[in-house]
Formats: C-alpha cells, sequence, structure tokens
C-alpha cells in the first residue's frame, strides 16, 4: 500500500510539471523577468592556442626542480638530473595539434600551426602522449596530461641545467 501511494505521489508531480511545461527535456523552459536577462551567456570560444616558436628553450618543472623540458624545434629531450653523475634523457618528438592524436597514423593530419594540444611521441612513434595547453605565457606553460588530469607546470629557465639546480653535476666515477 505504501508503494502504490509513493507511486502515485509521483506520477502526480510528473504530469503536474509536464502540463506546466516543465517535464518535456526537448522543450525550454519560458524566459520570463529581468532574471533571465541577467544570466550571461556560454562561451564556446577556445583559447586561441600556442605555436612551436613559444615552446622554444629550456623549461622546468614548478614541483620537481629536477625535470626539464628541453625543445629544439620538434625535439623535445626530457631530462630528470639524477643524484651526482648524469642526468636521464627520454628523446621525444613533440607536435602542436588540434586534438588529441590517438594514433601516430592520425598524427601528420592533426598538427596545426598553433594549437591547444601537444602529442609526444618517442622516436619510433609509439602511442602519443597528449596534453592540453591550459596556460602560456613567456616564462611559464602550465599542461594537463589528459590520460590521468595530472597539472604539469614549467617554468623558463636560462641558465645552465646544473646551474639552475643548484648542484653541480659531478664528472662520471667521481664521487
Amino acid at each position: 500500500m505504501k508503494h502504490s501511494f509513493t507511486l502515485l505521489v509521483s506520477l502526480i508531480g510528473l504530469f503536474s510539471q509536464s502540463a506546466l511545461g516543465q517535464g518535456n527535456p526537448g522543450k525550454a523552459a519560458p524566459k520570463t523577468g529581468s532574471a533571465a536577462q541577467a544570466l550571461p551567456k556560454a562561451s564556446n570560444r577556445r583559447p586561441a592556442g600556442i605555436t612551436q616558436a613559444q615552446l622554444q628553450g629550456k623549461w622546468q618543472a614548478v614541483d620537481d626542480e629536477r625535470e626539464f623540458w628541453i625543445i629544439q624545434g620538434t625535439s623535445l629531450t626530457m631530462r630528470y638530473v639524477t643524484s651526482g653523475t648524469s642526468a636521464d634523457d627520454d628523446r621525444l618528438r613533440l607536435h602542436i595539434t588540434d586534438t588529441c592524436a590517438t594514433t601516430c597514423a592520425s598524427l601528420d593530419t592533426q598538427q596545426v600551426a598553433r594549437g591547444e594540444y601537444l602529442a609526444v611521441v618517442d622516436m619510433a612513434c609509439n602511442a602519443p602522449r597528449c596534453y592540453t595547453v591550459l596556460g602560456y605565457s613567456p616564462n611559464s606553460l602550465t599542461l594537463s596530461y589528459t590520460a590521468r588530469g595530472n597539472t604539469l607546470r614549467l617554468r623558463r629557465v636560462k641558465q645552465s641545467i646544473s646551474a639552475v639546480v643548484g648542484t653541480r653535476l659531478k664528472p662520471t666515477g667521481a664521487r
């Protein structure tokens, strides 16, 4: 009996919304009064994007001072300065795209001069990693790794990497 009553109340609510034009998802509710006019219009504009020229140079991660991106042309070296003698380098290619490239086959058709995404691939062109450009200024770059949503904040550096890290890298074999 209790379930029948709940069902009846629910049906009455649905019918009353439908009669008032509020229950039909295909029909917009009528706009009345100044409140409807005060709502800001949603913008479909996307950011202007970034160019290859804007990315050139050395970038250091804000959250990990030992991580660097070194960009020369379309070459990207992701360098992590390890303790003591060396740095771990990943040599990659960097492409500016208009969408996240899902395969190397589609990468060439998605490259643009100014875009909102960075596709990073290794030299063998395995699955591209995609970064969304969240922000850019001449001295800072903020990216989101789309696969996980991680945010990477970088700052432009002009000094040598060993000077930036604050420790002089020792020659191989030195202790």
